[in-house]
This record gives structure tokens, C-alpha cells and sequence, in this order.
């Protein structure tokens, strides 16, 4: 169900009986993305990549070179799993959510898909080039921010 708040407020979809059902499956795959407006600074992005729980992912294909701010995996190397992601479900609260997983619309039934809505992890990487919140591309190294 679409949860609009009064006044342009923070909007998205609330979990149903399908996510317990599913356990996450989406969450477990890839985490949401955030958009730079969750931040507000590049100081408040640094100190979420360099807390380790925030990572930098870099978008590359023939329509898109951008990079993301989205939480970070807890297996990195597999590039799997949302760190955020528990066995009883997401640990932070609805709000404290980013972007892309307040705008994952839940299946309805079994067999179908979740679906992405709002700003895609494309535009979002758009955003996040155009804040100026993160460093040059060429200053990146991993772990980011080292």
C-alpha cells in the first residue's frame, strides 16, 4: 500500500504479509539506493561510507557512468545481502529507509515481481553526480574515503 504523507512528505510502500512471506528476497539481493537529499553534505555522506554500513557503487554501461550511495552488503565480495536486512526483516525504521527500498512496491501474489518505483538508481546516480557530495571519480579507491 502507497503511503503518502500530507504536505509532499516522505512517500512509499509499506511491507505486507508478502515480505515476511518472502523473507526478503529483494533485500537480500541488492539493497535500495539513496538519494543525495537523505544525506544533505558531503560530511554526512563521508561519515556514512566511512562508517561501513553506507557504501559507493559505481553505475557502468553503455547509457550510464554515475556512481550511488546505497547501504552496504554483508558479504561485499559476493555483492550480496543488505547489511540492513534481518531475519525479522529491515532494522531501520520505515523512515530511516533509503529511497529505493521506501519505493519497492510489494508483490500482490504469489509468482510476481516486486517492481521499482519512482526515482530509478539511474537517475539517482545523475543526483548524486550533480550534489558534488561525493569525491572525483578519480580520488575513489577502495575501501572509498581511505
Amino acid at each position: 500500500m502507497l503511503d503518502q504523507r500530507e504536505g509532499g512528505g516522505m512517500k512509499g510502500y509499506r511491507e505486507t504479509e508478502m515480505c515476511a512471506r518472502c523473507a526478503g528476497e529483494c533485500c537480500r539481493r541488492q539493497p535500495g539506493h539513496c538519494l543525495p537529499s537523505e544525506f544533505g553534505s558531503a560530511k554526512a555522506t563521508r561519515a556514512a561510507v566511512e562508517s561501513g554500513r553506507y557504501t559507493i557503487v559505481l553505475l557502468l554501461d553503455s547509457h550510464i557512468m554515475a556512481r550511488v550511495v546505497r547501504p552496504h552488503y554483508k558479504e561485499p565480495v559476493r555483492m550480496a545481502d543488505c547489511i540492513f536486512h534481518q531475519a525479522a526483516g529491515c532494522e531501520l525504521k520505515w523512515p530511516a529507509r533509503p529511497y529505493g527500498c521506501r519505493m519497492l512496491r510489494p508483490r500482490e501474489r504469489d509468482g510476481e515481481h516486486c517492481e521499482a518505483r519512482g526515482i530509478s538508481i539511474e537517475e539517482a546516480g545523475r543526483m548524486w553526480e550533480q550534489s558534488g557530495y561525493l569525491p572525483p571519480i578519480s580520488a575513489c579507491r577502495y575501501p572509498p574515503y581511505r
